[in-house]
């Protein structure tokens, strides 16, 4: 009989409630029913190989997927949890600082956001003070309002600032 087609579904359970009931006992049969165990999952294992190769591309595939799905999801997730940590410190057209503790000390986050706000149009400096955690962002008003969105942000921001 091939070893590819021996049923190696009972002598793996025995072996495996073996191993784990001799697991307080002699040291010696614990190790040689973990060593027949280990050698009967190997077996099964090239048995299988087929299926598990296959099995494996489709865990992959579908974990790609869930990455592309994701992905936009994770970034603004981040953002909005960022956003709702901010507290508009002062404003004035063209000038907005802003705090969030996030940034208190993490350089790296603050190279992130720095670059970031410096993408927009309109957006002249962006600069984080790592010590109280506040980002100074000046800007064009002009230049930035001629975008819908970022119009209605400073319209935002003049609303609920602390000091205008």
């Amino acid at each position: 009989m091939k070893v590819k087609n021996f049923p190696l579904g009972i002598p793996l359970t025995v072996s495996g409630i073996a191993t784990v009931a001799t697991m307080f006992t002699n040291k010696r049969l614990h190790v040689a029913c973990g060593a027949v165990w280990g050698i009967l999952s190997i077996l099964h294992a090239v048995q299988h190989r087929k299926k598990m190769r296959a099995d494996l591309m489709r865990f992959r595939q579908g974990a790609m997927q869930m990455a592309k799905e994701t992905a936009g999801k994770a970034e603004t997730t981040t953002l909005a949890a960022l956003l709702a940590g901010t507290d508009i410190g002062s404003f004035a057209p063209g000038r907005v600082r802003v705090y969030n503790l996030a940034l208190a000390g993490n350089n790296a986050l603050a190279s992130q956001l720095t670059t970031y706000v410096k993408s927009f149009a309109g957006v002249t400096d962006a600069r984080v003070n790592l010590v109280t955690g506040s980002m100074l962002i000046t800007y064009v008003p002009e230049e930035l309002r001629q975008h819908p969105h970022l119009k209605r942000l400073e319209d935002y921001l003049a609303a609920h600032a602390r000091i205008r």
